[in-house]
């Protein structure tokens, strides 16, 4: 019965410590949509950092899961943390810039580090003409774009959850951007107009 017991415990202890990650979202004017929106597991802590010295809120709206406000808070570098205990869909938004500034948290059971980096990575805009924005809840340690044949065209360490891109020199056409966070990759295609 002891060794049962202290196996629940380990167990329980286990399951406490990985469901327990914070993930961070720069926050300001024009920050919207995917950039803002990210799918987490139970337990998680999503942290708002302001990015501006505007004032700005994070604000579930009357249709999400969980509530939570952080009032209206000033200044670059302004934090807002909260964690997420049910399962379900959180949509959000600032007050003050409704329109401009919102996101959804979705809240799944449990997740997979490598769920967690397919779900949470984002590019855009796609098609691309000059710059692309590349973001990931895990932080990236590289990028790789090959071009229609195959051919590697661009390879570069990164050391960050975010990426943008200079595409201005690349030719009109197909390529496939590879990004990678520990042993985790991911392909896609972009269009460059």
């Amino acid at each position: 019965m002891k060794k049962c017991t202290f196996f629940m415990l380990a167990l329980m202890a286990i399951s406490a410590i990985q469901a327990q990650t914070t993930f961070n979202l720069d926050w300001a004017v024009g920050i919207n949509g995917a950039p803002a929106s990210v799918t987490i597991e139970q337990g998680d802590t999503v942290e708002w950092t302001w990015t501006d010295e505007l004032p700005h809120s994070v604000t579930s709206m009357p249709s999400a899961t969980e509530a939570f406000d952080s009032g209206i808070l000033t200044g670059n570098g302004t934090t807002y943390s909260f964690t997420f205990s049910d399962v379900g869909t959180n949509d959000y938004e600032c007050i003050v810039h409704p329109g401009n500034m919102f996101g959804t948290i979705t809240v799944e059971e449990a997740l997979s580090t490598e769920d967690k980096f397919l779900k949470n990575l984002v590019f855009y805009p796609n098609p691309v003409e000059e710059q692309l924005t590349i973001g990931s809840l895990l932080m990236l340690d590289g990028v790789k774009v090959y071009d229609i044949t195959g051919k590697l065209v661009y390879n570069q360490a990164v050391n960050g959850n975010l990426l943008q891109m200079d595409f201005n020199t690349y030719k009109t056409g197909v390529y496939f951007v590879e990004v990678s966070s520990s042993n985790l990759t991911k392909v896609f295609q972009i269009v460059k107009k």
